[in-house]
């Protein structure tokens, strides 16, 4: 790879943005206002032409070559003629996140032209808002170009910092400022393992920078050229790890994310679909040295991730904010992602992660377009049958479901499938969980679009439904075709028929195999199983997810009153789910009120023991000076006083003690 050429398109990615956020919040209010749009269009736009040529490059330069690091300028000395550089790492696993970061971006920023507008004219905030959107998607790039540890927590705590201010951007909503603050004290839980393990590599390592660390960790030595023990290197993944599952919102921190949908659909689509919260899955993938190198967080990661993708799928059973559901899907779809890392099949993770990109970005923004049309109302039980005055809204949002749920030859059906299959290789219990989180993920898809589209059509009091815009349609189409066709990127064709079509090591998995062999040096070989081992599952899922799909359609089309009856049977396990398993009643009543406690024993403490103590330190010299400033009020008898006290004093002392 050229080394010059790719140095300008790096460049163009990381500057284009934030010269777009910068200008947007300085000429936005005065000059542009509801032209402000247009900045970072253009800069998102110039970002998304460099990352195309940088995935160009990487695929031209081939498997042997497809990796370089590129260093900017050198940013901290240590110790002389060491330093740590702004560098980066472009390689195949940065091109796909790039490509996926600043696509779904650019599709995000034209829908929010239309969506940000009431009426045609910009609501308040409405330059402030691109100017975030542009500062993310700045900040997303430096996490994912960063070629050493210390770029990739700066990039880490910017998304973090982006993702507060986009979830609060209705500030003065009560429930909006409290999502922010909830999504942003919860990440710092993550996070704060995240930089304790980013601290334990340079103890161990006296290296940040990816390629020397992880040659390190192949070779199992330290700085020093002792051995790496397993104890470390388990402990410096788990805390990785503990990052990942704050940013990615596994359990036990995936509370915020339900509560982050309190901000504009863009920004749902954007931060909490398709990029932010799968920098955890990135993270993981690209540390696959780290945690290869140790079975025990390579199980814990499996299994949280077939946990979570479970709960979530259970809770959004349940729920009846449009939004609300597609956050707890994105919660399970992360913990597929994290079970197929787990299972050595980081390849199929970032597959997941590419075609989920496009249908969960596409179900938000058709989301959002329901919201608009709708007067802000998101409640399924407030309105129905849409399909009848927005057309293009349902059958963009069918497509994206179709793929969601699993249904063959779509985006989701591909990646998916690859996931179950590695799972069942390494561990038949989590392949028997993924299954049924896909039946329930078929079920509660349809169940949102059976409520929302068919039926009677019903409307909020007052709401003139109608369609969306142009500025709103585009992107919904674009991503709509992505989901359709995006799962053929690792689909190699082989003997003709529905079984024969199904390879899991297309072109994608090839594209990725230098980035995910530490995982594939420990992955059993798909391609030596039997036609049932590899076409059984293919069979199995399929069937899975068309059964959910007429499951919902049997409770909520054919025969309604069908789910009203077995609402009723079980009340205590509807209200369970209802109450999201009361996690958040168990952290406000065991952590939150503990701490909020300790917190006013603390400020008690300090205000009446500490400063108590202050305060009697400074009693004496303070009644001192109260005594004495009788004798120092400018007074002419006064001062003859002092006079003659300090007088007969000098005598008292010279004449009686000195004799």
């Amino acid at each position: 790879m050229d080394a010059h050429r790719i140095q300008y398109w790096v460049l163009l990615v990381l500057l284009a943005p934030p010269a777009a956020s910068i200008l947007a919040a300085a000429l936005g209010p005065r000059f542009l206002r509801g032209q402000t749009h247009w900045l970072p269009i253009l800069g998102v736009g110039a970002a998304l032409v460099g990352s195309v040529n940088l995935f160009n490059q990487v695929r031209a330069a081939g498997e042997a070559h497809g990796s370089i690091v590129v260093e900017l300028y050198r940013w901290i000395a240590t110790v002389p003629d060491q330093w740590f550089s702004v560098n980066v790492l472009v390689d195949p696993l940065t091109a796909i996140m790039l490509l996926v970061v600043t696509g779904v971006a650019l599709l995000v920023v034209v829908y929010s032209r239309e969506y940000m507008s009431d009426h045609g004219h910009p609501v308040r905030g409405y330059e402030r808002f691109f100017a975030y959107l542009a500062l993310f998607v700045f900040s997303m790039c430096v996490l994912v170009l960063g070629g050493n540890f210390l770029l990739l927590y700066l990039g880490w705590e910017a998304v973090g910092l982006c993702s507060y201010l986009l979830i609060g951007f209705y500030y003065d909503r009560p429930s909006a400022a409290a999502a922010a603050k909830k999504a942003f004290l919860v990440n710092r839980i993550g996070d704060f393992g995240f930089g304790l393990a980013i601290l334990l590599i340079y103890v161990t390592f006296q290296e940040l920078d990816y390629q020397a660390v992880f040659a390190m960790v192949d070779a199992g030595t330290t700085a020093s050229g002792e051995a790496l023990t397993s104890g470390r290197v388990t402990a410096i993944a788990l805390l990785l790890f503990c990052g990942a599952a704050g940013k990615s919102a596994q359990f036990p921190l995936y509370v915020w994310l339900p509560d982050a949908m309190e901000g504009p659909s863009p920004v749902s689509a954007l931060i909490h679909a398709a990029t932010m919260v799968t920098a955890g899955v990135y993270m993981v993938v690209r540390c696959g040295a780290i945690f290869a190198a140790s079975p025990l967080a390579m199980a814990l990661v499996a299994t949280i991730g077939a946990f979570t993708a479970l709960l979530a799928a259970t809770i959004a059973l349940v729920q009846f904010d449009m939004k609300r559901i597609l956050a707890y899907s994105t919660i399970s779809q992360l913990g597929y992602m994290f079970l197929g890392v787990g299972m050595y099949a980081g390849s199929a993770a970032i597959f997941h992660l590419f075609t989920h990109a496009f249908f969960k970005a596409l179900l938000f923004l058709a989301a959002g377009s329901v919201m608009h049309a709708m007067g802000g109302v998101i409640d399924l039980r407030r309105f129905g049958g849409l399909r009848r005055v927005m057309p293009w809204t349902y059958a963009t949002m069918l497509i994206g479901a179709l793929s969601l749920a699993g249904i063959p030859l779509l985006s989701g059906f591909w990646s998916k499938d690859a996931i179950i299959h590695a799972a069942f290789e390494n561990s038949r219990l989590l392949g028997w969980i993924g299954l049924l989180t896909a039946l329930l993920t078929a079920f509660y898809t349809f169940r949102m679009v059976f409520l929302a589209f068919h039926g009677t059509t019903r409307v909020p009091d007052g709401v003139h439904a109608h369609e969306a815009g142009a500025w709103i349609k585009l992107p919904l189409v674009v991503l709509a075709v992505g989901s359709i066709f995006a799962g053929y990127a690792d689909v190699t064709f082989l003997s003709g028929g529905f079984a024969g079509a199904f390879d899991p090591h297309g072109w994608f998995s090839h594209f990725l195999s230098s980035v995910t062999a530490p995982f594939a040096m420990h992955h059993a070989e798909f391609a030596a199983a039997g036609h049932m081992q590899k076409y059984g599952l293919l069979y199995m899922s399929s069937a899975v997810a068309i059964g959910g799909v007429i499951l919902a359609y049997s409770l909520y089309v054919d025969s309604p009153m069908l789910g009203l009856i077995i609402r009723r049977a079980f009340p205590k396990t509807h209200q369970l789910l209802s109450n999201k398993y009361y996690v958040d009643e168990a952290y406000e009543s065991w952590i939150v009120q503990p701490l909020r406690r300790l917190a006013a024993f603390c400020y008690a403490f300090d205000r009446y023991v500490i400063d108590g103590l202050v305060w009697l330190l400074t009693a004496v010299p303070r009644l001192a000076a109260l005594v004495l400033r009788v004798f120092e009020q400018g007074r002419l008898q006064g001062y003859g006083t002092s006079m003659t006290i300090g007088l007969a004093a000098i005598l008292f002392l010279i004449l009686v003690i000195g004799g």
